[in-house]
């Protein structure tokens, strides 16, 4: 072999041992990578990049594969290695060796669950995110001063306010005082006549306030007694409303033959000389029958007519 091809295959085998080093180093892998791509839906993916190693107890199973953007929010797909299984309580979180140290994914779980995890999707533990932790806590920062900036503003109006408006209320509370003192005989009588009063009737007062449960006792046994009554009232025309039908019904016979009586005895008084008055046959005799068997016995029809 001579010299040139020594030299040649010298050159072949450090650009293939360069290829590789740059490979190992770089994180470069021939072919499709192997592994089990689970997905993590992040708020703030701020510090993670794709190779962005995953850790679960300490330990690196997986590396970061892609990030996208979806619902505005960062999509990251996890590819994590062979032969491991999620348990279904795993939740994923961005940390880092502090605040400004590199940002990785850490996997936790809870210990004994051997439930596999379902899905494509781990959940993510919003207490992992430091980021969005701090993004959280500035926020309530700037809205505890932008109230404290409007208790102020309000404040220095009610100030400005009170400054135009200084003479006018010290003219009403003086005005009030005058007033007060103007009248403070007839307040002190009023007040000593009301107290006198009180006092005077003191007794009587006691004595109503004890007999008020008393009174309101009666009431209600009362209403209790006229609702009882009313119901047994109901009762008994419901027991009698035969013989309440019967007798109206007899009272309206009654009240025809008085009715026609008197008529018969206007048109002819000389009836009245008569031992034995005539009596003509009443034409609706017979349906004054029909209805009285009817009420009392609920047929229609006569006895005897077929």
């Amino acid at each position: 072999m001579n010299s040139q091809t020594r030299l040649g295959a010298f050159v072949l085998i450090a650009l293939i041992t360069l290829a590789l080093f740059s490979s190992k180093i770089g994180g470069f892998q021939w072919g499709d990578p192997e592994g089990t791509s689970i997905n993590a839906l992040f708020s703030d993916a701020s510090g993670i990049a794709v190779q962005t190693p995953v850790f679960m107890a300490g330990v690196q199973v997986g590396e970061v594969d892609s990030i996208s953007l979806k619902n505005n929010q960062a999509l990251v797909s996890l590819l994590i290695q062979p032969g491991i299984q999620l348990p279904a309580s795993t939740r994923a979180h961005i940390a880092g060796g502090g605040l400004v140290g590199e940002k990785y994914i850490a996997l936790r779980a809870r210990a004994g669950d051997k439930t596999p995890l379902a899905g494509a999707t781990i959940p993510v533990s919003a207490g992992g995110d430091l980021r969005d932790m701090m993004n959280r806590a500035s926020s309530l920062t700037e809205d505890a001063n932008n109230f404290f900036n409007k208790a102020e503003n309000i404040t220095d109006s009610i100030n400005a306010m009170l400054n135009e408006n200084r003479a006018d209320i010290q003219a009403a509370t003086h005005g009030l005082a005058e007033m007060v003192d103007e009248n403070r005989p007839d307040i002190r009588s009023t007040t000593h006549e009301l107290a006198e009063a009180v006092k005077e009737n003191r007794k009587q007062l006691q004595r109503l306030m004890k007999t008020l449960p008393k009174t309101a006792k009666a009431g209600e046994d009362f209403f209790k007694q006229g609702t009882v009554a009313m119901r047994d009232l109901h009762m008994l025309m419901m027991d009698n409303r035969e013989n309440l039908y019967r007798t109206l019904y007899e009272l309206r016979l009654a009240s025809e033959h008085i009715e026609a009586f008197s008529d018969d005895i206007r048109r002819n008084p000389w009836k009245l000389m008569k031992k034995k008055p005539e009596i003509k046959a009443d034409k609706r005799e017979r349906q004054r029958r029909m209805e009285e068997m009817l009420m009392t016995t609920g047929r229609m029809g006569l006895e005897g007519e077929h």
